[in-house]
């Protein structure tokens, strides 16, 4: 039967411990695992660390977030870390800077929802000039505290779009529209906002400029850059809470995405996932391949909508890695890894079968089929599986069975 070359190499390293050089190869093997288990901790340190401490801003600053592609799962996933870290650190200010061709509604609802529920005041500025804010960009807009744009921008066109095959069923983009309009007329109303043309938006796909926006009442401000932005903020009252608060935004220090905060969760993850991979390959244990496949399955759930933060993504992590661990090691490990003792002959048995053995202790009259023969310099245990004849016999090796040598006597011609 065909070893495979891990069983091959496995093999061939107990031969050479054989001969003298076990000391050699323990060293090796155990800096191998030490290795392995280095990357292993320092995968999972970056990623607690990231998971903790991704984002960070003063008390009292302006923390500025991205939405500059399209609204996914992991974008919208990002920018409610954003928001989770300028609460926790008392931030003044979320400044949400949106250029969007539009995204999924889904994912567009739970960072609405987002919005609706921060305790910091949230302000979305269209910028920079010749951004835009359409479809389920202009939801998001809508639902901040404050809706600003730049000169040279443009909103609206916020009619649901259907993606698929085949026709779709009347009722049903009915249904969708009625419902993207009622939820767009509510956050007008909230915001006390012109929700007539914000209807017109969703069900006849109307698109305005900035300064079309600011006339109609849909935007509350147009600012020529960030700075000029936070200078007419300052002072401004708005309401949170059912409460009235005046923004004094004039002396707030701007805090903005560090570049590797730029990087979706699910990307992390991949990531991760792919360099455990890459460590199995190199530092076969057959176990931080499922660990690896537990990290693709978690970027692959963060896509989807799983919370980036919090026990929830660390249950999928542990939880489908231990499955593919215990649910598939045992079965696939001698496809990937090969059998160390599987029958036939490795490069390993044919440099030992037929080579002659002298015995050392055994073979007599109280143990006649085993004892110590030497071979090469070393004692090794060894059996034969007939009885022996004579004390002095001499031996033939047959085979190889772990760390034991089947051995046959031949006569002392």
């Amino acid at each position: 039967m065909r070893e495979s070359l891990g069983g091959r190499v496995s093999r061939d390293i107990l031969g050479f411990m054989r001969n003298g050089k076990a000391e050699r190869w323990r060293k090796l093997s155990i800096r191998y695992q030490w290795v392995k288990t280095l990357f292993m901790i320092a995968g999972f340190g970056l990623a607690l660390g990231w998971q903790a401490n991704a984002l960070s801003a003063p008390a009292g600053s302006v923390w500025v977030t991205e939405l500059d592609e399209e609204v996914t799962a992991s974008l919208v996933a990002k920018v409610i870390d954003d928001f989770g870290a300028a609460e926790e650190a008392s931030a003044g200010l979320i400044l949400l800077r949106i250029d969007t061709p539009g995204g999924f509604m889904e994912p567009t609802r739970v960072l609405i929802q987002a919005i609706l529920d921060s305790s910091v005041p949230v302000v979305g500025y269209v910028a920079p000039a010749g951004a835009r804010s359409s479809s389920a960009g202009t939801f998001i807009l809508m639902a901040t505290h404050i809706a600003a744009m730049s000169p040279a921008t443009n909103m609206g066109s916020a009619t649901p779009v259907f993606l698929g095959f085949g026709d779709v069923d009347e009722t049903m983009k009915t249904k969708v529209v009625n419902d993207a309009a009622a939820q767009i007329r509510a956050l007008a109303q909230l915001r006390s906002r012109n929700a007539d043309w914000l209807e017109t938006s969703v069900t006849e796909s109307q698109n305005i400029t900035a300064t079309e926006a600011l006339a109609l009442g849909v935007i509350d401000l147009v600012a020529v850059n960030q700075s000029d932005l936070l200078k007419q903020l300052d002072q401004r009252t708005i309401e949170m809470d059912g409460a009235p608060l005046t923004l004094e935004t004039a002396q707030l220090e701007t805090i903005q995405s560090q570049p590797f905060e730029s990087v979706s969760w699910p990307t992390l993850w991949l990531l991760f996932g792919l360099v455990l991979i890459g460590l199995e390959l190199l530092l076969t244990s057959f176990i931080s391949l499922f660990f690896g496949l537990g990290a693709l399955v978690t970027a692959a759930a963060l896509t989807l909508g799983l919370p980036s933060s919090g026990w929830p993504v660390w249950v999928v992590f542990l939880g489908s890695s231990l499955g593919f661990l215990f649910g598939m090691r045992a079965r696939f490990k001698d496809y990937f890894v090969g059998d160390e003792v599987e029958s036939g002959k490795s490069e390993l048995d044919e440099g030992y079968i037929g080579q002659r053995v002298s015995r050392v202790s055994g073979f007599d009259a109280a143990q006649s089929d085993v004892g110590m023969v030497e071979f090469r310099g070393s004692h090794w245990q060894a059996r034969s599986e007939r009885p022996c004849s004579s004390p002095t016999a001499q031996f033939v090796i047959q085979r190889v069975e772990s760390n034991t040598l089947i051995v046959q006597e031949i006569s002392n011609e």
